[in-house]
């Protein structure tokens, strides 16, 4: 009996036993997973995410970038063809017109009521005319039946010729004086803006007196100043790129060159170049300052990559190129950059590689990379 219950301790102390060690056995094994797991996502955070774009050669024009002010065409000075006195003034400074519209209403009572006169002296001479007109082929009728002389007819027919010349003469002066009135309306004779309205509301203005100024602004250009190595490689008809900041939003358009001064400004050491807008769609105003770039050499087989893209050290120029999941580290020659890209030789570039733009900070050579999504 003693022997048996013994015999059940040991059995229970075993079994006890045998269960601590399992429960040991799985805490290490939790453990070792846990640890594994961690290790693996430790590693995942130190693989660093990259976007890359892909290197296809090509050609791409040398540009060379230039400050550019925009200025309105030609300034015009309306002068009044007649003279009356301000009534009305249409526009204000700085307002933009079109060809045609109103600028400034003068009035003169005198010029209004002679047309009106000549108009009913017309009238009247239009009449007398056509009647004897009738007359005269009424005559010519009784004529043919021997009624009337050909004295008679000869006399109406006089007549209807100074009749007619009187006509004439009235239309003409009639003519004259309705441009006169007309004309009490300055108008614009281009699309611009205005400049300077010079008379007030109630003032007299003769003929001959300047009204208003306007800027015309239905070509406006771009001027700046280049360097004489540039200016003998600029030539008129030349396309350039136009482009300027505006609340965050880039403007490009598109310019072509107009001439390169032929002397010097002694001043500034450079040569004038102007270039007309071929669109301003942007309604860039007089005085604006623009970015003018102006295409000076034609790159062929090379490699356009952003200027961020490329990296230096104490001692060369590089880029990261993704390859088989890696990031590699590869010398390169710049051959031209600006602010915004540059340019590679496209047999720096190792096949099947794709540059990498983005998430290069930190990295190093030979570095395992994964793209961003």
């Amino acid at each position: 009996m003693k022997r048996s219950k013994t015999r059940k301790q040991w059995i229970w102390f075993f079994g006890l036993l045998a269960a601590f060690i399992v429960l040991l056995i799985g805490l290490y094994l939790r453990m070792i997973s846990v640890r594994s797991s961690a290790y693996e996502a430790e590693i995942e955070e130190r693989i660093s995410p990259v976007r890359v774009q892909e290197s296809p050669a090509t050609e791409v024009w040398k540009t060379i970038s230039f400050l550019a002010r925009v200025e309105g065409g030609q300034t015009i000075d309306l002068i009044a063809d007649v003279g009356g006195w301000v009534t009305e003034k249409k526009v204000v400074l700085g307002q933009e017109v079109k060809k045609g519209e109103p600028l400034i209403v003068l009035e003169d009572p005198r010029r209004v009521l002679r047309l009106e006169e000549s108009e009913a002296r017309l009238k009247s001479a239009r009449a007398n005319l056509s009647e004897l007109k009738r007359k005269y082929e009424q005559s010519k009728t009784l004529l043919e039946k021997g009624i009337v002389a050909r004295d008679t007819v000869d006399s109406l027919g006089n007549q209807v010729a100074s009749e007619s010349a009187s006509v004439d003469s009235l239309e003409a002066s009639c003519g004259l004086m309705k441009w006169d009135v007309d004309n009490l309306t300055v108008t614009s004779p281009i699309e611009g803006k205005v400049e300077e309205v010079l008379p007030d509301v109630g003032q007299e203005v003769k003929a001959g007196d300047l009204v208003v100024e306007i800027v015309s602004t239905e070509e406006k250009r771009v001027v700046a100043g280049v360097e004489p190595r540039w200016a003998r490689i600029i030539k008129p008809g030349m396309k350039v790129t136009l482009n300027t900041t505006y609340n965050n939003q880039v403007e490009q358009t598109e310019g072509e060159i107009i001439g390169v001064s032929s002397n010097i400004e002694a001043a500034s050491g450079t040569y004038r170049v102007e270039a007309r807008i071929i669109n301003n769609q942007y309604n860039w105003l007089p005085g604006e300052i623009v970015n003018m770039e102006i295409p000076v050499e034609l790159l062929t087989n090379v490699v356009l990559v952003p200027r961020t893209a490329v990296l230096s050290d104490s001692n060369e120029l590089f880029v990261f190129v993704y390859q088989d999941g890696k990031a590699l580290k590869v010398p390169v020659n710049v051959q031209w950059i600006n602010d915004r890209e540059g340019t590679i030789p496209a047999n720096q570039i190792p096949v099947n590689s794709s540059i990498i733009i983005e998430g290069h900070v930190g990295l190093a050579g030979g570095q395992v990379v994964k793209l961003m999504q």
